[in-house]
């Protein structure tokens, strides 16, 4: 794109273009799934700055873009030393960006991949630089929801920075209906189950960041994103110490409370956290006892791989560094002076006019669960300019009026606009299609879709691989209502086939995989040898962890003894034989009439041989 901004370019590169007509492109940074981001030359100021583009396709979304500007707003309420703040944002030809401070350096990433292990006066440093930021942002409402190594920032001058914030949610904000984001082995459990994400939750990541700052490695490994996600939610992380006996105690236990399973067992925020790491630095003397502080260049690290994503923050100037301080000091006061004497002058003009007058202030009344007709006719007397807004709801019936634009209680003049805010009723969405994929990726759809994670359970089905959601509530298609529990049943893979092997091996088998085998009954079998199993019997049609079952082990087959039938008559032959299970050929040339009196005169078997139950035994009368 030109800088004259008349010619759309591709959003794949932007590297020689100009954006606003003053920020100059220079190279790609980085590139995710939401975002290009670009070293750029600021031309006004003349200096470095990161320039974060959002792809074409989010850009085009109205909803998307005022949540991208919506969140830099908010993040540039928190001011700290130890964050990265935000200079700018635009908006060149459906181009939405933002400016962010540059600054070069590693990440805590780097630092571990390339030394493990930190000593604890280098632990200590990083952990009071990134509290100290967390606890700002945190008594700012804001929730960063995606720390990890690589999003703390070692600047090569000794300063430490916290970035990253593109996840961050406002506290007041619904976060259980945000998106399942963040890296699995950083997420606390609550965030996996449910999706919610509170300053406990970002506690909870610290605490994995700082048991692999104490060993080099996270407490939990695996082949993909599912398995670690499962450890997190049914595991302990354990005591550094295991790893690496040298870590500090004070901060292992830190590290220990910092990542209970429970949310409400851990820190309530980072600047409790941050109490605890000042007590371990007082009784470490000869440890760092603060991080250097920012200067007013303000600073953006880029680290060196791709693995880049964007934080936002706030840049300050001290009230004595500003430009013409004094020289507004000295206005301030001849102002108050003007004030002072209009004051005296219009008071009692004013008191007549914003008392009893035209300018009277009146409070906006309670107008919620009232219908439209009742609360228009109760602000009548308010003001006639009126307006109405409708809005989804979950807790008002369609036609109610939730609210007011001012709300109930303020001040206004008379005849201010009043806008009712009247529900359209509960907001209905359909259930993502999730059957057949992850957990973590069915949260994810799940949340996205403005649902909430409902009860998961875990059965045995064949059909699909283990972690993976084969039914759930809602997949008929019908629309359900926005924040509604979508409850999934997730498969354990299916039931270990022990068919053929030996009781007790097939029993500890079953019990290792979570079945509890109630009994062994024992049945004779033709084809399975004695000792063996012949089937697994479930007491339930679906069959979870902790589930009863029955196996059936084999007695290999039945036996008789042949009797001694010889002489005796054909027809009581033949009884005797059938009674003991076998079965019965007769060789004879005797009409069935006679079989009660001619005799048996040769069998096949002789008497006292041992015979498998429904085996044949032919007789002779002759």
């Amino acid at each position: 794109m030109a800088s004259t901004g008349k010619v759309k370019v591709s959003m794949s590169n932007l590297v020689g273009h100009t954006l606003s007509s003053r920020y100059e492109i220079k190279e790609i940074i980085a590139r995710g799934g939401m975002a290009t981001v670009y070293l750029a030359k600021d031309l006004r100021l003349d200096r470095e700055v990161a320039v974060k583009v959002i792809h074409p396709h989010l850009s085009e979304d109205p909803v998307f873009r005022d949540k991208f500007f919506r969140e830099a707003r908010m993040l540039a309420k928190v001011n700290h030393a130890n964050l990265v703040n935000i200079f700018d944002q635009g908006d060149d030809q459906a181009h939405a960006f933002i400016v962010l401070e540059l600054v070069q350096g590693i990440t805590l990433r780097d630092a571990i991949r390339d030394f493990g292990a930190l000593d604890t006066p280098q632990v200590l440093q990083v952990c009071k630089a990134m509290l100290s930021a967390l606890a700002q942002a945190h008594s700012s409402g804001v929730v960063h929801r995606d720390l990890k190594p690589e999003n703390v920032l070692l600047s090569d001058d000794g300063r430490i920075k916290v970035t990253d914030f593109g996840l961050a949610r406002e506290l007041s904000a619904n976060t259980d209906t945000g998106s399942l984001v963040g890296t699995v082995a950083y997420l606390a459990p609550e965030v996996i189950r449910r999706g919610k994400a509170e300053t406990p939750s970002d506690i909870y990541s610290f605490g994995i960041m700082l048991f692999e700052m104490l060993t080099g490695q996270q407490p939990f490994l695996g082949d993909d994103a599912i398995q670690i996600a499962f450890m997190h939610t049914s595991e302990r992380v354990p005591s550094a110490k295991t790893l690496n006996p040298k870590a500090n105690t004070a901060l292992d236990e830190l590290m220990i409370w910092c990542t209970e399973p429970l949310p409400q067992n851990r820190p309530a925020d980072a600047a409790v956290a941050l109490n605890e790491i000042e007590k371990i630095l007082k009784a470490n003397p000869a440890e760092p006892s603060a991080v250097p502080k920012t200067d007013l260049s303000a600073t953006m690290v880029i680290p060196k791989d791709a693995n880049f994503t964007e934080v936002l923050g706030d840049l300050g100037l001290a009230e004595e560094e500003l430009p013409f301080a004094k020289h507004a000091s000295k206005l301030l006061v001849t102002r108050w002076i003007i004030a002072s004497i209009l004051a005296l002058s219009l008071g009692s003009f004013g008191g007549w006019y914003f008392g009893v007058g035209p300018g009277a202030f009146v409070a906006v009344p309670n107008l919620s669960d009232k219908s439209v007709a009742l609360a228009t006719e109760e602000i009548d007397s308010i003001t006639n300019n009126i307006s109405i807004r409708e809005e989804f709801s979950s807790d008002f019936a369609k036609g109610q009026v939730i609210g007011s634009e001012p709300t109930a209680g303020i001040l206004i003049p008379r005849g201010t606009q009043i806008t009712l805010l009247v529900s359209k009723g509960k907001e209905l969405v359909a259930v993502p299609k999730v059957i057949g994929v992850d957990l973590v990726t069915a949260t994810a759809k799940i949340v996205g879709a403005r649902l909430v994670l409902g009860k998961v359970s875990q059965w045995f089905n064949s059909e699909y691989p283990i972690g993976f959601v084969y039914q759930n509530s809602g997949s008929d298609g019908t629309k359900i209502p926005v924040l509604s529990e979508v409850d999934l049943k997730v498969s354990l893979g299916a039931i270990p086939v022990v068919a053929g092997l030996q009781t007790e091996i097939a029993k500890a088998a079953l019990e290792a995989a979570g079945l509890n085998v109630r009994t062994i009954e024992k049945e004779y079998s033709n084809t399975v040898a004695k000792g063996q199993i012949i089937s697994v019997v479930p007491d339930e049609i679906e069959v979870g962890k902790g589930s009863s079952i029955k196996l059936i082990a084999s007695l290999g087959p039945q036996t008789v003894r042949m009797p001694e039938v010889k002489g005796e008559t054909i027809l009581a032959a033949k009884g005797l034989l059938e009674s003991l299970g076998l079965r019965v050929v007769i060789d004879t040339k005797w009409l069935s009439k006679d079989w009660g009196i001619k005799k048996v005169t040769g069998v096949s078997d002789s008497a006292g041989t041992t015979l498998r139950v429904g085996q044949s035994v032919t007789i002779r009368a002759r």
